[in-house]
């Protein structure tokens, strides 16, 4: 059975990528922020999930990681210390995107969880935009 949830970290999407994190470099990071913030067409729900992930890389990059963050991203962050204004100006653009309009907010609006998800959206904002 699948992880379903509104937090960053309750979805496999978001869970087998950061089973992953350990081959992610600042550049793979960047890159996968950059196509959620710019791709052109409908931006669909496990890429969707990944950018969140993604942003809470950089929350923690920032000093602000999730309570709930698995100890690979803390793991990950300790060995890169800080993050970019590059980067967090990405996984702000990133996450607007996913929660203004992709296929996971559509999917929350279906589920009749949006507003939960949205605070949980707008709490990384604040985070990453620390």
């Amino acid at each position: 059975m699948g992880a379903w949830g509104t937090g960053s970290f309750e979805n496999d999407d978001a869970a087998n990528w950061i089973a992953e994190l350990g081959t992610i470099v600042p550049d793979d990071l960047a890159q996968i922020l950059v196509q959620a913030a710019d791709y052109p067409s409908y931006l669909e729900a496990p890429a969707s999930r990944i950018a969140v992930a993604a942003a809470e890389v950089v929350a923690a990059l920032n000093g602000s990681p999730a309570q709930e963050a698995p100890p690979e991203i803390i793991k990950w962050t300790t060995a890169r210390q800080t993050s970019t204004k590059e980067l967090q100006a990405l996984a702000l653009r990133a996450l607007e995107r996913v929660r203004k309009n992709s296929e996971l907010k559509d999917l929350w609006l279906e589920a009749d969880g949006l507003n939960d998800w949205i605070a949980a959206i707008q709490d990384l904002q604040t985070r990453v935009a620390r």
